[in-house]
C-alpha cells in the first residue's frame, strides 16, 4: 500500500494528495498500470487474510461472540463505520450523502449482524475488496480537466462538511469573517462516538476481553479531545499494559485448548 502512495503522490506516508480546491497531484495515464498491479496484489493478499481469519478456530474462539454490541445500542449512542455496519447499522455517509464520485461508481456497503469483534473485523476485510473495486472503477472512468480550483479568498459565512473516514463519519464545522484565519473550526471525529459505545459493549465480558473490545473500534485517542482524570482511592486499576497482558493470556489458554 505504501509503494502504492508513492506511485501516486510521491510520499509513502505524509502525501497530503487534498488542498482546499482539489488535489495537489494529478495521477499519470502512465501509472495506470502499476497501480492495477497492486491492486491485484492487495486484492490478493486481502483474500489470504479473510481466509485465514475465517478458517483459523483460536482467532474465531477469541473472537465470535465477544464485545457484542447490539443494533438499538449501536443506533442509540450514534456509532460509525465498521463499528456500526458490525452491528447491522448500514449508514455510510458515501451512500447516504453521496459526494466526489462516491454516487457514479458501483460499490455496496459491508455490513455485518452479529455485532461482535469478529463481525467488526469482517466489515473492515470486506470493506478493502469494495475500496479496490472503487478505485478501478475511477481508474477505468478518469475525467481529464483540472484538479483543483484557486481559492484567493473565502468570504464571511459558515459551512459543514461530512465525509466517510476509515473509522467513520468525521463532520467539520467551520466559520469564516472573511479573513484568512477561520473564526471557529470544529471536528467531531468518528473515535468520538464509537469509543462511548464500549460502555455497553464490554458489560458481561471478562476484563481480559476488554482490550480486544476497545481495539475493535479502531479507537484514536487524540481524536476525543477530552481529557482523563484517573482518581487515587486505593482501588484497583487497570492500565493498558495489564489490560493486554490478561487478553494474551486468555488468547493462549484457547491456543492450548485447540493444539490438544
Amino acid at each position: 500500500m505504501l509503494e502504492l502512495f508513492e506511485v501516486i503522490m510521491g510520499n509513502r506516508n505524509h502525501y497530503a494528495i487534498n488542498k482546499v480546491g482539489g488535489a495537489r497531484r494529478d495521477i499519470k495515464p502512465e501509472d495506470y498500470p502499476k497501480i492495477e498491479k497492486y491492486l491485484d496484489l492487495l486484492e490478493e493478499k486481502n483474500a489470504m487474510f479473510t481466509k485465514a481469519i475465517l478458517d483459523d478456530p483460536v482467532i474465531r474462539a477469541r473472537l465470535e461472540g465477544v464485545g457484542i454490541l447490539k443494533k438499538e445500542d449501536a443506533i442509540a449512542y450514534a456509532v460509525t463505520g465498521p463499528t456500526a455496519r458490525g452491528s447491522g447499522y448500514a449508514i455510510d455517509v458515501r451512500k447516504d450523502d453521496p459526494y466526489d464520485a462516491y454516487d457514479k461508481v458501483d460499490w455496496d456497503i459491508a455490513v455485518c449482524q452479529e455485532g461482535d469483534v469478529l463481525a467488526k473485523t469482517v466489515v473492515r476485510l470486506l470493506e478493502c475488496d469494495e475500496s479496490i473495486k472503487i478505485v478501478r472503477q475511477c481508474l477505468k472512468d478518469m475525467p481529464d480537466g483540472p484538479i483543483e480550483t484557486r481559492v484567493d479568498e473565502i468570504p464571511p459565512g459558515e459551512g459543514i462538511g461530512r465525509h466517510e473516514a476509515p473509522r467513520g463519519e468525521v463532520f467539520h464545522y467551520v466559520r469564516s469573517d472573511g479573513s484568512n484565519m477561520p473564526v471557529r473550526h470544529k471536528v467531531r471525529a468518528p473515535s468520538y462516538m464509537n469509543i462511548a459505545s464500549n460502555v455497553v459493549a464490554v458489560k458481561g465480558y471478562s476484563i481480559a476481553d476488554a482490550a480486544l473490545v476497545l481495539a475493535a473500534v479502531d479507537p484514536c485517542y487524540c481524536c476525543t479531545e477530552r481529557t482523563m482524570v484517573a482518581y487515587e482511592d486505593g482501588k484497583k486499576r487497570y492500565t493498558g499494559k495489564d489490560l493486554l497482558q490478561l487478553s494474551w493470556k486468555k488468547t493462549e489458554r484457547l491456543r492450548e485448548r485447540y493444539r490438544k
